[in-house]
């Protein structure tokens, strides 16, 4: 079966999203971890942020984690999302994937009706629809 493969999003096919600011938990993470998740798999050989937000815990990669996320006061190892993100709804099966520092972080198979979403620095994850408009909120 032929699938799209993910482009990389701009003002030209896609938008700025907000992240709601909901707290999440998150530990770094020194050893080589693996996370099976239901988007993919992510393989992390190096130190990062394991995250777990109410649904299945997943790594960040170190520095992608501390310029989209600040700490919350008072609340240690809790953080909010405050970067923006661009976004698209994908109409087809779109294949990604997730490269920090050029290293593949992860590849996944984005479903009809899914999000692609794009962090500043370029990196792509995706969300379930349900998970992208319990997550983000278009940037007016």
């Amino acid at each position: 079966m032929n699938r799209a493969r993910a482009p990389k999003l701009d003002e030209s096919n896609s938008a700025l999203y907000r992240p709601v600011p909901t707290s999440k938990r998150a530990v770094l993470c020194w050893e080589p971890a693996t996370y099976e998740l239901s988007w993919g798999t992510q393989r992390f050989d190096q130190p990062h942020m394991r995250v777990d937000d109410g649904d299945q815990p997943y790594g960040v990669e170190l520095r992608t984690f501390f310029a989209t996320h600040k700490a919350v006061p008072d609340k240690p190892d809790h953080y909010i999302k405050d970067a923006p993100v661009r976004a698209l709804q994908v109409r087809e099966d779109t294949d990604i994937v997730t490269v920090i520092d050029g290293r593949e972080e992860m590849k996944a198979t984005v479903k009809a009706g899914a999000w692609i979403v794009q962090n500043p620095a370029g990196e792509q994850y995706y969300n379930t629809d349900d998970e992208f408009q319990r997550r983000y909120e278009l940037l007016s």
